[in-house]
């Protein structure tokens, strides 16, 4: 019940109509008063102009005869009257006979009237009689309390019984359809929603069906909608998953790319058969490394290093053999290099050092270390033993050397001093340092 009442349209309908009745009766209201204003000023009227033509006439035998004690008698009764509140009795000449006042406020209006006093035909003087309009304002008070008092009444009673006319014939079913929209909007739409019954065929009737048809083609609309939302739906996940696939295909390529990528990389500067550093990597960062040593004042050693008599080996066993011997030096030769060292096979059986912060001295105790290192190595070709030599030269930049030509010129020098003193020995550049031996050279004998 709370809810009828706080319809918003109800009390809209019902402000306009209380609204109207109050205007119209406002203005009959105020028409009414002013035709009884009228009809009770003109009566007003009336009846003084009688009053004091019937005063003119009992005074007319008492003005002829001087009798002045009747007619202040007869004034004195004459203003007691409710409404009357002066009285001037005057003779021919205008003069004043007999007068009587009675006491008013100041605000209060009144109405004069004069008539002649005759006797035989002849004017012998006039008599003013003033009377207040008070009764007029009460009756005009007395009204304006009845026009509000209908008002109230007839404007509660009217808007109360179009307030319950119009909820029945116009908001309720308005309020029913509005009722049916929110359920329809609250619902999911998973089947037709019910149809809203037709109870009038006048314009509410004909906005229930327009609702209902629009009801019906929402409902279509959004079974096609979804439809193509479900189609999209399957194309979207179809799309995705070859994505996905073609995604995966993409990042194994991707690491095919980088893994091939990297091994060019490597290849580019890595030995294939030795796995060591390959000469264009050494010869790039020598150059960097004297560059640092030059500017740092550091010592920086180059050992370069020539297998003896490999050739006689390849020719002998095989180049299998010869491979063998070199994987098994380079082996040798990563396991002794640090981390700041170069280990590199610059061709053929020819292999180089290049170590940093490190003065001849240093050089010859890292290339007599791998000397004693190769001659431990023991190698069966063919059921021949076979013994493998090396011929060391070590230059170091701190020797008076000023490039890398220089210091190449003077490790190679110091590697062929080795090979012409006898081969598998360290020779160290100046010759001023008695060249390490181990073993003799050893020939080996032509394959029979």
């Amino acid at each position: 019940m709370s809810n009828y009442f706080k319809s918003g349209l109800r009390l809209k309908l019902v402000a306009l109509v209380v609204t109207g009745i109050v205007s119209a009766f406002t203005i009959f209201g105020i028409f009414q008063v002013q035709v009884q204003k009228q009809r009770i000023s003109d009566e007003m009227r009336r009846s003084g102009q009688e009053r004091v033509s019937m005063i003119s006439e009992a005074v007319a035998n008492l003005l002829v005869g001087y009798d002045y004690s009747n007619m202040e008698s007869l004034a004195e009764r004459i203003v007691q009257q409710q409404d009357v509140q002066n009285l001037i009795i005057r003779n021919r000449d205008d003069k004043v006979m007999v007068a009587r006042n009675k006491p008013s406020l100041p605000d209060q209006t009144s109405l004069s009237f004069t008539a002649p006093v005759q006797f035989s035909g002849e004017v012998i003087g006039r008599v003013d009689l003033q009377i207040s309009l008070a009764r007029l304002e009460t009756e005009i008070n007395r009204i304006y309390l009845d026009v509000v008092l209908q008002q109230v009444f007839f404007g509660l009673f009217l808007g109360l019984l179009i307030y319950f006319a119009a909820s029945h014939v116009i908001v309720k079913p308005i309020a029913r359809i509005s009722e049916h929209m929110k359920q329809i909007l609250s619902s999911k739409f998973d089947s037709m929603p019910e149809e809203l019954a037709l109870v009038s065929n006048d314009e509410i009737g004909d906005f229930t069906r327009i609702f209902n048809n629009l009801n019906s083609k929402v409902f279509e609309a959004q079974q096609q909608l979804r439809e193509k939302i479900d189609l999209a739906g399957s194309a979207l996940m179809k799309t995705n998953d070859q994505l996905q696939q073609r995604s995966v295909e993409l990042e194994q390529r991707t690491q095919d790319l980088e893994k091939a990528l990297d091994l060019v990389e490597k290849l580019a500067v890595t030995d294939s058969l030795t796995d060591l550093r390959n000469r264009r990597y050494f010869d790039d960062n020598v150059a960097a490394s004297f560059a640092r040593a030059q500017r740092f004042n550091e010592p920086l050693s180059l050992i370069l290093i020539d297998i003896d008599y490999f050739k006689n080996i390849n020719d002998t066993y095989g180049h299998a053999a010869g491979d063998s011997i070199l994987q098994a030096l380079s082996h040798l030769f990563k396991s002794r290099t640090r981390e700041t060292d170069i280990s590199a096979r610059l061709g053929g059986d020819e292999f180089a050092f290049l170590l940093y912060r490190a003065n001849r001295e240093d050089g010859l105790a890292f290339a007599q270390t791998l000397l004693q290192k190769a001659q431990q190595l023991k190698f069966t070709f063919h059921e021949h033993p076979v013994e493998v030599g090396l011929s060391i030269g070590i230059a170091c930049n701190w020797d008076d050397i000023h490039s890398i030509e220089a210091l190449y010129g003077a490790a190679d020098e110091a590697m062929y001093e080795a090979k012409r003193r006898g081969r598998n020995q360290v020779i160290a550049y100046p010759f001023d340092i008695q060249p390490y031996g181990g073993l003799k050279s050893v020939k080996i004998e032509p394959k029979t």
